[in-house]
C-alpha cells in the first residue's frame, strides 16, 4: 500500500497523519470511500515526523494552508502532530487542526496548550446536546464525549487560540440554529458545512 501522508484539496495542503478515530461519524467521509479527490488515505502505517515534512515539500509549496485533516483524528497522533506543527511553522506555513475535539480525553490531560503553534483550531461540535452528538458520533466515550469537546475548545480558548465550531448541515436547519445559539453562548464562532457525498471527487487533488 502507498501511504499518502499530504495532498492538495482546494490550493490548500491536506495532512493525512492517522487513520485513528475516537468517533464513528454517521455523515463521515470514509464510509462512503477510500480517500479524497482519488486519493487512497487509508494507512498502513503512521508517519514520522520526517516523513510528514517531506511529504510536504513535495508538494512545492503550491498551496495557502497547511490543514491536519486526513482520514483519522489529528490528535490521535500527538507527537507527530505537534512536531512537524512546530517545524511547519518556522518555515512560515499558516496551519489548521480540523478535530473532533477530544484529543484530550484521549490523552487523560489538558492538551490545549501544545497546540499553540496552530493559526485555526476547527472543533466538530456535530450538535448541539449530548444526546444528538452521541447519536451521529457513536464516540467511544458515551455520553461525556459532548461536554469533553466544549471543554477542550473552551481550553484552547483560554490559551488565545483562534478556534472554530463546525456542524454539517445533514443535521438539519433546527439543530444548526441550536447550536448557533450555543456557541453564540460559548463566545466561540460556527461554521455550518456543506455535506460532500462524492469524497471531493469532482475537484482538483494532487
Amino acid at each position: 500500500m502507498a501511504n499518502n501522508y499530504a495532498y492538495l484539496l482546494d490550493g490548500k495542503a491536506y495532512l493525512n497523519i492517522t487513520n485513528r478515530c475516537q468517533n464513528a461519524c454517521s455523515f463521515c467521509i470514509r464510509n462512503t470511500g477510500d480517500g479524497v479527490c482519488g486519493v487512497p488515505l487509508w494507512l498502513d502505517r503512521e508517519p514520522t515526523v520526517d516523513e510528514v515534512l517531506t511529504a510536504v515539500k513535495a508538494l512545492n509549496g503550491e498551496f495557502s494552508e497547511v490543514v491536519y485533516c486526513g482520514y483519522g483524528e489529528p490528535t490521535e497522533n500527538l507527537t507527530v502532530l505537534t512536531s512537524t506543527a512546530r517545524e511547519l511553522k518556522k518555515l512560515g506555513y499558516k496551519l489548521r487542526l480540523n478535530t473532533n475535539g477530544l484529543g484530550s480525553a484521549a490523552a487523560g490531560r489538558d492538551i490545549s496548550a501544545e497546540l499553540r503553534d496552530f493559526d485555526v483550531i476547527s472543533v466538530s461540535l456535530n450538535n448541539h446536546t449530548a444526546e444528538k452528538y452521541l447519536r451521529i458520533t457513536n464516540s467511544v466515550f458515551g455520553p461525556k464525549a459532548f461536554d469533553e469537546v466544549v471543554a477542550f475548545a473552551l481550553s484552547c480558548k483560554r490559551q488565545g487560540l483562534n478556534v472554530v465550531f463546525t456542524v454539517v448541515d445533514v443535521i438539519g436547519d433546527s439543530d444548526v440554529a441550536e447550536c448557533k445559539a450555543l456557541c453564540d453562548k460559548l463566545g466561540i464562532p460556527l461554521r455550518v458545512r456543506q455535506y460532500v457525498a462524492d469524497n471531493y471527487n469532482n475537484r482538483k487533488g494532487v
